[in-house]
């Protein structure tokens, strides 16, 4: 009996200290959906330009109605937390694919500037896939009874892969290098006289970027009401990196740009988190992103070659800004 009685006091005790720890703990599961929004940029950029303004080409990838799904895990002990967030995109058509350039830059012209545009071309865009992970760690502090704030740093991978087919070009005419209208060698897409169009068919351009970004800033909650929380938060990227591969299909070419920036992106969201019980909530989130134009090296090959070489003649770039809705249920594990 005496042996019985110490192991039940044993027990009881030890349940006692799991479950005091186990106050300390949180957990939480949180599938989502939602709806993304943007615009992905491709920039090259002439090394050889007689004009201040050295862009020489612009590709803008859209991202229209694109819906999404994912998941999302939230834990933390006392003060601390950590979260990580999947989310893949669902394959469908997704706007147009702009494809503009400015090949005047590379001459010498009698007079004038380089300010007219002359290529362009838009194809039907297609989102062949997006995926991002992303995984965020730090402290909550508790400022007053209803503020809440959260300092984090935050690592996040981003892999998204478009398709260009089909469509309609306008390509300024030249006139020979040695006979230069205002500008240069070409006229303006768009002069109606001057110009060749036509259309495209098939499968025009595919573009793929793997993004990296470190993130730095802080997330803030506000609880008005008990059942009631306001999510909020700010965030800046002191390094990004990415590589973009492009495949030109009807010229048999392909091109690959590495870029870095310091500072050159950040991103803001609100939300609103809706109490059902104390384990379970509906919550509504959005999120802007914005990248600025980053500069890096270009790298081209033919399509059946298996080595890239670096280009002397011009450099790469990067861009991008996107917004996303999402509605998702959290369950709180404990």
């Amino acid at each position: 009996m005496k042996k019985f009685l110490l192991s039940l006091t044993f027990a009881f005790f030890s349940f006692s200290l799991f479950a005091v720890s186990l106050k300390d703990f949180s957990l939480s599961v949180e599938p989502l959906f939602g709806m993304k929004w943007g615009q992905l940029d491709e920039y090259v950029f002439s090394n050889k330009s007689y004009f201040s303004d050295d862009k020489l080409s612009e590709l803008n990838w859209e991202i229209k109605n694109e819906l999404q799904a994912g998941l999302k895990l939230c834990g933390g002990w006392k003060g601390i937390f950590a979260e990580t967030k999947f989310t893949a995109g669902i394959p469908r058509a997704s706007g147009i694919m702009k494809d503009s350039d400015w090949q005047n830059i590379q001459y010498a012209a009698a007079s004038g500037g380089n300010t007219i545009q002359t290529n362009y071309s838009e194809s039907d865009n297609h989102i062949d896939h997006d995926f991002s992970f992303e995984i965020k760690g730090g402290y909550e502090f508790k400022l007053l009874e209803k503020f809440r704030i959260k300092p984090s740093l935050g690592f996040e991978y981003n892999n998204i892969k478009f398709t260009a087919s089909n469509g309609t070009y306008w390509y300024g005419n030249t006139v020979g290098t040695s006979s230069y209208n205002n500008y240069g060698p070409y006229y303006a897409y768009n002069n109606s006289e001057n110009q060749t169009t036509g259309e495209l068919t098939g499968d025009v351009i595919d573009y793929k970027r793997i993004s990296y970004y470190l993130w730095l800033g802080s997330d803030f909650s506000f609880y008005p009401y008990y059942n009631f929380i306001i999510n909020a938060g700010f965030f800046v990227a002191p390094y990004f990196y990415a590589v973009s591969y492009d495949s030109h299909l009807l010229r048999s070419l392909d091109f690959a740009d590495l870029t870095i920036g310091y500072f050159s992106a950040f991103k803001g969201h609100i939300g609103f988190e809706a109490k059902i019980t104390e384990k379970h909530s509906i919550i509504m989130a959005s999120e802007y992103c914005y990248l600025g134009i980053v500069r890096g090296d270009d790298y081209q090959k033919s399509s059946s070659s298996a080595t890239y070489t670096k280009s002397s003649t011009s450099d790469g770039g990067a861009g991008a800004k996107w917004f996303d809705l999402s509605l998702s249920y959290r369950f709180k594990i404990f």
